[in-house]
This record gives structure tokens, C-alpha cells and sequence, in this order.
């Protein structure tokens, strides 16, 4: 998978020795508030749950990115295609690490993420957001998309409802 770049920030594909930068965003209560699933409760886990998207990646369902401050390397985020159709569609996700909430890195490894969909030859983007998520309602609108669907409070997982907000974008 190709590495993919914007002004501030470097797209790589996610690997292994990820997981311990990952475990910042994915072990954080308040980053994952907006998840289907709760914040990660160790770095064993948050090793799990890549090397399972590794797993997707390798099958082809799924491409993955870990976001990285140009000048210094540092950790910001993951941004992702899953749910691949080839030559069809395929679901956007991001998520960043709290300290870099409101610099405008997600917006900027979105529209690397769309620019790549479109050069794939994908047709249109989806995302999911959950309710009171206004920021990534505001990003997703400003990426270009536009809200197709609300749904009703719905169980994500055992004993938590919640009500979504489905987004599109046409490629």
C-alpha cells in the first residue's frame, strides 16, 4: 500500500509495531466516546485489535493508515477504508489522538483518504457517526459529504444504545 502525504501529516500503512501509538487514541475514554466499542483497557488489547485490522488489511476488506506529524514523526491518528467493494465503495473512518483535536489533521488525512479512493477507482465513501458527534459531522460535511440517513437509537454493543448518523460522498 502506498504511503500517501499531506502539508503536515504522512499516511503509512498501519503495521504491528503500531499498536503501542495506537493504545494512545484507542485507551483513551473521551477519543473513543464516539465508538461502537469502549476504550481499549490495556496495550495487549489495543495489539489485538491491529493485528486483527493487519488480518483485513491482508484479505483485502480493509485499508489502513497511521497519521504522522511531518516534522517530527510524531503520532496523531488512524484514518481507514474498510469494508472495501472493489471498484464500488467503501466506509471512512479516522480517529485522533485528543491532543490534536482542532488543528484540522483529520480533515487534512480525510481528503488524502478520498483523493486515494478516487485514484482505486471507488465510486462513493460512507461513513457512520454517532449522535452528538458534532466535530466529525463538521468535517464530513466539509470533505464533501452529505448526511443520508438517521437511524433510531440501536444496541452497538450489549446494554448501549445509540442513534447514527450516516454520511456519502460521491467520487
Amino acid at each position: 500500500m502506498t504511503a500517501l502525504a499531506t502539508a503536515r501529516l504522512v499516511l503509512n500503512e498501519l503495521a504491528l509495531e503500531d499498536a503501542r501509538d495506537v493504545f494512545e487514541v484507542r485507551g483513551d475514554p473521551e477519543a473513543m466516546a464516539y465508538w461502537d466499542w469502549p476504550a481499549d483497557p490495556d496495550s495487549d488489547a489495543t495489539m489485538a485489535v491491529v493485528a486483527g485490522m493487519i488480518r483485513d488489511v491482508s484479505a483485502g476488506h480493509a485499508k489502513y493508515w497511521t497519521l504522522r506529524c511531518r516534522s517530527d514523526d510524531a503520532f496523531v491518528g488512524l484514518c481507514d477504508l474498510s469494508e472495501l467493494s472493489a471498484g464500488n465503495a467503501a466506509d471512512i473512518g479516522f480517529m485522533l489522538v485528543r491532543r490534536r483535536w482542532g488543528q484540522g489533521l483529520a480533515y487534512e488525512a480525510v481528503m488524502a483518504v478520498v483523493e486515494y479512493a478516487r485514484e482505486i477507482g471507488l465510486r462513493a465513501l460512507h461513513a457512520r457517526v454517532h449522535d452528538g458527534n458534532e466535530r466529525s459531522v463538521r468535517l464530513l460535511e466539509r470533505a464533501g459529504f452529505q448526511e443520508v440517513l438517521r437511524s433510531s437509537p440501536f444496541e452497538i454493543r450489549p446494554g448501549v444504545f445509540r442513534a447514527c448518523r450516516g454520511f456519502s460522498r460521491l467520487l
